[in-house]
């Protein structure tokens, strides 16, 4: 019984049928200000990559598989 519940739950969810209890207020996409300070001033640290590395990877494990973050095309946009 309450996995039939939970699944009715899983699928109104998925659906969008449920209104939130809270939806923040945003001034654009990329507003901040519900995020703590002490999260979003924290310095930014790239992970290294190391040819080595991604040469021993299978990469056909990838065929097909293309990914462009939209952040970064919104800052070659402004450029």
């Amino acid at each position: 019984m309450s996995v039939l519940i939970l699944s009715q739950i899983i699928c109104q969810l998925e659906q969008k049928q449920v209104t939130p209890p809270y939806k923040p207020r945003l001034d654009s996409d990329r507003d901040l200000a519900n995020f703590p300070p002490e999260f979003t001033d924290e310095p930014v640290h790239l992970t290294p990559d190391d040819q080595r590395v991604i040469e021993e990877i299978d990469q056909s494990e990838f065929e097909g598989f293309e990914y462009v973050n939209p952040l970064l095309m919104s800052l070659e946009d402004c450029v």
